[in-house]
């Protein structure tokens, strides 16, 4: 199994759709590019702390959005399915 490789323009294409997202991957790689600003570098400790934060706010959002399934669930699916068969 050999790895695989972009060419340049294929990844450029991914990383810009990346950073236009609101997947968790574009903040972190947003959050080492002004690290890297403010300190004209950035090393493996200060990648590790941001990608420690960056886990912990997803922890926090996936438990809201546990608590939340877990409240309003059954009205979510209701609603979808109300929705369904008004289609």
């Amino acid at each position: 199994m050999g790895i695989q490789t972009l060419d340049e323009e294929k990844a450029l294409s991914r990383f810009q759709g990346l950073m236009k997202s609101e997947h968790w991957l574009a903040t972190y790689i947003k959050d080492l590019l002004s690290a890297h600003d403010l300190s004209a570098g950035i090393d493996f400790g200060t990648a590790e702390q941001l990608l420690s934060a960056e886990k912990e706010q997803f922890d926090k959002d996936l438990a809201v959005a546990r608590r939340m399934l877990r409240v309003y669930g059954r009205q979510v699916t209701g609603d979808a399915q109300a929705a369904q068969a008004g289609n």
